[in-house]
């Protein structure tokens, strides 16, 4: 006799590219479908709810003149508070929920975010990364169109941003909650970045895609910044392209001179990541 397995079947627009579970008892559950829409269940998966309509509502109060919704691109929850998502849409217009998709705002950023990331211990706070445009009237001989990333600061989930710096690759906040329990003295400010010190890096923009980071260099370094870039940051390492970060270890790859060799250097949240070693 076979096993009777219970399940239901459910429809959406297109295949799931991403999914969380969020709220108390992790009953809700919100889906970002390959084509941007957004399901929320409230239900551990029983039922569905297309957000579309809220989410184009409550856009449609924010939208400039002649700037499109868009649809979603990526979702970001909070680590401090698993009912607060933020939906980056593709226009520049994003939604943030407090309540796990229950409740939606509607934020114009004016600028289309392509990364953000939630600080580790504060709820309010977050920092965004979004690439420059081009004017087409810029793209002959000496004035060639470039494109670079930007770093922004929010210190009230999205609402208001302030500009940190320009020619950016990687960007992480520097605390983490391990490090803390640890007793590792870590200023909450702290930010690390690569970041191109000759203001040259770009990309071509007919070719860039969400994402897309520009080719590795020694004029990339590490710099950290206690004080959301109040002060000129400090150079952590010279050529120090790429960051990744664990709640217990830091990565950092280094360029060198061959072009195709790099090293790789890490840190630890004893040290507060400052101490780095080459592996």
């Amino acid at each position: 006799m076979k096993d009777a397995v219970d399940y239901q079947f459910h429809e959406m627009d297109a295949e799931v590219s991403d999914m969380m579970w969020c709220g108390t008892g992790n009953e809700s559950i919100l889906v970002k479908t390959k084509d941007g829409a957004i399901y929320r269940s409230r239900d551990k998966g029983g039922n569905w709810k297309k957000l579309h309509s809220q989410m184009k509502q409550h856009a449609t109060a924010v939208v400039s003149q002649d700037q499109e919704i868009g649809h979603v691109h990526q979702m970001r929850q909070s680590p401090v508070d698993d009912n607060i998502v933020v939906f980056l849409g593709t226009n520049g217009v994003n939604w943030i929920t407090e309540n796990c998709g229950a409740d939606l705002k509607a934020l114009n950023s004016g600028k289309v975010i392509e990364e953000f990331t939630f600080h580790p211990t504060d709820r309010a706070r977050g920092l965004a990364a979004s690439w420059t445009n081009c004017d087409k009237g810029l793209e002959e001989g000496d004035n060639k169109c470039k494109v670079f990333k930007e770093l922004y600061y929010t210190e009230d989930l999205g609402t208001k941003w302030k500009y940190l710096t320009n020619y950016v690759f990687d960007f992480e906040w520097g605390v983490t909650r391990k490090a803390l329990e640890f007793g590792a003295q870590i200023p909450h400010d702290r930010i690390w970045i690569t970041r191109e010190s000759n203001e040259t890096a770009h990309l071509d923009h007919q070719n860039m895609e969400i994402g897309v980071r520009g080719a590795w260099g020694p004029s990339v370094n590490l710099y950290m910044s206690d004080d959301i870039f109040a002060t000129t940051p400090k150079v952590m390492l010279e050529s120090g392209n790429t960051i990744m970060k664990t709640d217990s270890y830091m990565f950092f790859t280094q360029s060198t001179p061959h072009g195709d060799v790099v090293k790789m250097h890490t840190s630890s949240y004893k040290s507060g990541f400052t101490h780095i070693l080459e592996g």
